[in-house]
């Protein structure tokens, strides 16, 4: 399972002050997540697949246990479901050494039109699968 160290932000303005500007919003963590997981399809996947053009996200579950502050936060990618169109990720964001977060997200593989679904080629599984067992990356 890749595992990548990603620098948390925060989108507010510059007069904003400490307390608002050094707590990570669901969304932007949301980014951190979707980083990760790109970048682990790439690194798994190479040519096999583009994850901005040929994958959706069609599910996404998020639920926080501690507040997440902007810096460096580890997020770990697991690839926990291979369907036939379809994958699943568990991803988790830990900061100090302490799990923040966890989001359940659900990609589609998609169809050349971008409206349809498409099954998965044997290669694609099998790069796919690759991520259950690959090293921890920092």
């Amino acid at each position: 399972m890749p595992r990548y160290t990603i620098a948390l932000r925060n989108n507010s303005g510059p007069v904003a002050p400490a307390s608002v500007s050094r707590h990570v919003p669901f969304y932007c963590a949301h980014e951190a997540a979707g980083t990760a997981w790109n970048r682990a399809l790439v690194e798994a996947c190479g040519d096999l697949l583009d994850p901005v053009t040929q994958t959706a996200v069609v599910s996404v579950v998020s639920n926080f246990g501690r507040e997440l502050f902007t810096g460096d936060a580890d997020v770990v990618v697991t690839l926990d479901r291979i369907g036939t169109t379809s994958l699943t990720f568990l991803i988790t964001l830990h900061q100090d050494g302490v799990q923040a977060a966890e989001l359940t997200v659900v990609l589609v593989h998609l169809d050349s039109s971008r409206v349809n679904s498409a099954p998965w080629s044997p290669p694609q599984i099998a790069a796919l699968e690759a991520l259950r067992s690959a090293p921890v990356v920092a």
